[in-house]
């Protein structure tokens, strides 16, 4: 079987392109954008899959298909902790990819398939490089997060699929390591979360404490490089330039540490924050927002 063929004529029936619309007034526009383009992969005849950034805030969203043929968005179901998006469409229906039964091992070859504009595709092979944690500044944790050689050559949202053409994660994000130059959503995550995001009602479980600032590691601690306009830090008087010492009186030193102590709360909880700011330490209470109904 050659599968950098088969695993593209299998699976393109099943990539989208993306469009989706952001108002101006909503508190994502002025950091992603107004207008944005991306990728997605059927997984029901009228559910899409995606990075959640892509929609995030969405006022209106269209998907085309390789069909050519534009399908409506009716419904979209955000995942902030997994960073996924699951689009429910009207229109003519989409051929499902089949998922991976297996999670994403090191070594394993993986295709990446992707939109570059609505009428043209494009793929790229390579090797899943790592499985592993992964933490980003927008408040944002993976603990297995698919790392892989394939460098992405079109839109981010794309599947990516094993040999057999089986889904395993959704593409986030380009990374600039070395042998590390796309990263992976697991679809696990996905499917752990299916019935959730399927359903209508709001979700049942508890939501984790939110912030909303943009911590960065800087030589063995946490340094705050922003804040996001009308969120807790900011109402709370964190600034940028702030080195975070502790959550709690919990002595924090990585992007990992500084997120599992925020996330022992939930909205409306305060925290704690001592912070080292132009050679004096402060101690900053903030109370915990809620970032589905911030971006909602």
């Amino acid at each position: 079987m050659d599968s950098p063929v088969f695993i593209p004529r299998v699976a393109v029936a099943s990539l989208a392109f993306l469009r989706s619309e952001i108002p101006a007034s909503h508190p994502s526009a002025a950091v992603l954008g107004e207008e944005r383009m991306g990728a997605g992969v059927a997984v029901a005849p009228d559910q899409v899959l995606t990075a959640h950034y892509l929609v995030l805030g969405a006022a209106r969203a269209q998907v085309t298909g390789a069909d050519g043929r534009p399908r409506g968005v009716r419904r979209m179901s955000v995942d902030h902790e997994s960073g996924l998006a699951l689009l429910f469409l009207d229109g003519a229906p989409l051929r499902p990819a089949a998922l991976a039964e297996k999670p994403a091992t090191p070594g394993m070859p993986v295709f990446l398939l992707t939109c570059t504009s609505e009428q043209e595709r494009k793929g790229a092979s390579g090797h899943v490089s790592m499985v592993g944690p992964f933490e980003a500044f927008w408040e944002y944790m993976l603990d297995g997060a698919i790392m892989t050689t394939a460098i992405n050559p079109g839109l981010a949202g794309g599947p990516l699929l094993d040999l057999d053409a089986r889904l395993v994660g959704i593409i986030s994000l380009g990374l600039a390591a070395v042998g590390r130059y796309s990263l992976a959503i697991p679809v696990e995550l996905f499917l752990a979360r299916r019935a959730e995001m399927e359903s209508e009602e709001p979700a049942a479980g508890p939501r984790r404490a939110w912030l909303g600032f943009y911590p960065q590691g800087h030589e063995g601690g946490v340094a705050i490089s922003g804040v996001v306009p009308g969120g807790p830090a900011e109402k709370a008087g964190l600034l940028r330039g702030d080195l975070i010492l502790s959550v709690d009186g919990q002595s924090v030193s990585s992007l990992r540490e500084l997120y599992r102590a925020l996330w022992r709360k939930g909205p409306g909880e305060p925290l704690g924050m001592q912070v080292l700011r132009e050679s004096a330490i402060h101690v900053v209470e903030v109370v915990a927002g809620d970032r589905y109904e911030f971006y909602k």
